[in-house]
């Protein structure tokens, strides 16, 4: 049974041996396909879209994040993921990322890190982003505290 545990320890459907020689085969087919095709290739699993219809949201939301409006030029790029092993450079990341529903997996627009973050740990849910904004106005008066300084 230890054969079949990922790294982290999770139970999986293959053994070690298999997971590596899988794992060296996506190594050879993204080095075959580059990374304009694993783009294409990430968008449409994720989210069945196209670079396309991709660079079509983003010019139809003028490059602006669809809920704080801030221009992709002036969001920092999040790097993601762990660096490659085999040393090359990773792909520039997507400044607006995909913002989609879950519950009808139709995507909603592009938004900056920080409004989809907002989106997702509000779980979709209007309500508690409103309970959120209405928290918000209401702080008018903020208690201070005490600094450590004395």
């Amino acid at each position: 049974m230890e054969q079949f545990r990922s790294r982290s320890g999770k139970l999986t459907a293959r053994c070690g041996t298999c997971l590596g020689v899988v794992r060296e085969q996506h190594r050879k087919w993204r080095a075959r396909i580059g990374p304009e095709k694993i783009r294409a290739a990430n968008l449409w699993k994720k989210y069945r879209i196209t670079p396309e219809q991709y660079d079509a949201l983003r010019e139809a939301q003028d490059y602006r994040c669809k809920i704080c409006g801030t221009h992709e030029d002036d969001i920092t790029a999040v790097l993601s993921g762990r660096p490659r092993l085999d040393g090359q450079q990773t792909a520039e990341p997507a400044r607006l990322v995909v913002d989609h529903c879950h519950s009808g997996r139709r995507v909603r627009g592009l938004l900056c890190n920080h409004c989809n973050a907002m989106i997702g740990q509000s779980r979709d849910q209007p309500a508690i982003l409103r309970a959120g904004a209405a928290y918000l106005e209401g702080a008018v008066r903020c208690i201070p505290y005490a600094s450590r300084r004395g």
